[in-house]
């Protein structure tokens, strides 16, 4: 029997026989009587799908900490993030808002109204969870100096990677006569930034870089697509030239113009020592619930909140909607509970997190969220329903065009089972449509294809019908979409 009507049909039952009152029938009341799980979430900062040993095999990566919650869990391979830039998908994620929603397209930390957004730790502190955030913060709420009911968190630590598991275990290992709630996120594999512009590494030492010849090969993907739309080939000349604003020669990405594929192969081995160390890092929260005999009682979820270009179509950092910046490592695992295995089930993790924690937590889900609760999946029953698409936003404002003028572009993505669609808000040819099926390295782009009209006239309605259903006012200069 699916898990849902379970709980319905029990509740009638209990309602008929006179045994649950109309009070309890509340979801925080209800869970209050029942033995409700910990939750821990665990996020990374700039961590593509794929870099995984779990995923992409062990010849340049170990994970084996991570890989654990693989192996008794679910691992979604199909999971975007609502815009490719931390604070605003941070903001999804711990609001399960969209970012045109919360108003944050940019890293922008400026407080939003906590009574029309609330996070995740506040929902759960309502809801009789002890709550606890360590490490990376990044979101528009109030961290240092603030009360647990400003920020959600009963206990709050911001510091560098190695110096967070320590307070993150004394939290859980506290006494409690309540279920947590803990976010424990971490900086790296961010710290490719720095590394990229030659930068000291804040967030622990990876060593000295090989040859090349020892490194991973460069991607496949490493030059732009065909016909790459004219709003994506400015930006993508501008992150070329790569200077910054103010004086334009201080360079704010990677040498871009002047890296060969051995510059990327060594980018890459880089990228792959941090996700290491993040990796060393999560285990020691695992080994922690292990000892403390936890891991049946605590639900995992892993996820990070972007991914990074990693050299693919010769792209450092983020912003962008290829699946190496958008896509993201999304994994739930409850020890005994979980089913262990894959879904391609389409996620955004910046709308599911927050209605997935509180169907574990058994609190009330903000009304304006338009996520979905991904436990049944995890616990191997069949959705509801099929997803047909995923959205994502991004906003470029970092870039200079050739003249010396900012790039203010703005842009939305949909992703289909097999299909990607991009539309900006401006150029002559705003729109990409890839076949992620037989082009997952997204190297054509087949608007003006004729054999693919049908499907671009689709993902355009696809993308009309999301627009509709989320309020998103995204507009084209070219009058592409009428709705």
């Amino acid at each position: 029997m699916n898990r849902k009507n379970h709980m319905i049909n029990r509740r009638e039952f209990l309602q008929a026989t006179g045994l649950l009152t109309i009070s309890a029938v509340t979801p925080t009341l209800q869970a209050a009587k029942a033995k409700r799980p910990n939750i821990l979430l665990i996020m990374t900062d700039q961590q593509f799908a794929d870099a995984l040993s779990c995923t992409m095999g062990h010849d340049y990566i170990e994970t084996p900490n991570i890989d654990s919650l693989a192996d008794r869990g679910m691992l979604f391979t199909k999971a975007y993030c609502a815009n490719p830039l931390c604070v605003p998908n941070r903001t999804s994620i711990f609001t399960g808002r969209y970012p045109h929603e919360h108003g944050k397209q940019v890293n922008s930390t400026r407080a939003i109204d906590a009574k029309e957004f609330p996070n995740i730790g506040m929902v759960l502190r309502k809801a009789g969870y002890s709550t606890g955030y360590f490490g990376k913060w990044h979101l528009p709420y109030p961290f240092k100096k603030s009360t647990a009911e400003k920020s959600g968190y009963d206990e709050t630590f911001n510091a560098l990677d190695y110096e967070i598991a320590a307070p993150t275990i004394e939290f859980i290992k506290k006494k409690k006569s309540k279920p947590f709630f803990v976010v424990f996120s971490l900086m790296n594999p961010h710290n490719i930034c720095q590394y990229g512009r030659s930068q000291p590494l804040p967030d622990g030492d990876i060593g000295e870089v090989p040859p090349a010849s020892k490194c991973p090969p460069a991607p496949a993907n490493l030059e732009k697509a065909r016909n790459q739309s004219d709003a994506l080939e400015a930006v993508w000349q501008a992150r070329l030239r790569a200077t910054r604003k103010k004086d334009r020669t201080t360079r704010m990405f990677a040498p871009l113009d002047k890296w060969g594929a051995d510059d990327w192969r060594k980018y890459r081995w880089a990228y792959y020592r941090m996700v290491e160390l993040a990796d060393k890092e999560v285990g020691k929260i695992l080994s922690t619930l292990q000892k403390l005999r936890l891991e049946r009682n605590t639900v995992i979820i892993f996820t990070s909140d972007h991914g990074d270009g990693i050299g693919s179509h010769r792209w450092a950092q983020k912003n962008m909607f290829y699946d190496e910046t958008a896509r993201i490592p999304f994994i739930i695992s409850q020890k005994g509970t979980t089913k262990v295995g894959t879904s391609d089930f389409l996620v955004n993790n910046g709308l599911d997190i927050m209605p997935t924690i509180c169907d574990y937590a058994g609190a009330r889900v903000p009304s304006e969220c338009q996520g979905i609760s991904l436990r049944d999946i995890a616990e191997g029953n069949k959705p509801d329903k099929k997803r047909k698409y995923v959205a994502c936003s991004t906003h470029f404002v970092q870039d200079l065009r050739k003249d010396g003028k900012p790039i203010d572009l703005k842009g939305r993505m949909v992703r289909t089972e097999n299909y990607k669609y991009y539309i900006f808000n401006q150029g002559k040819q705003p729109e990409m449509l890839l076949d992620m099926k037989n082009d997952p390295g997204e190297m054509e782009n087949l608007v003006g294809n004729p054999d693919y009209k049908k499907i671009l006239d689709e993902h355009r309605e696809i993308f009309a019908k999301y627009k509709k259903e989320s309020g998103d006012n995204f507009s084209n200069t070219n009058n592409l979409l009428s709705s």
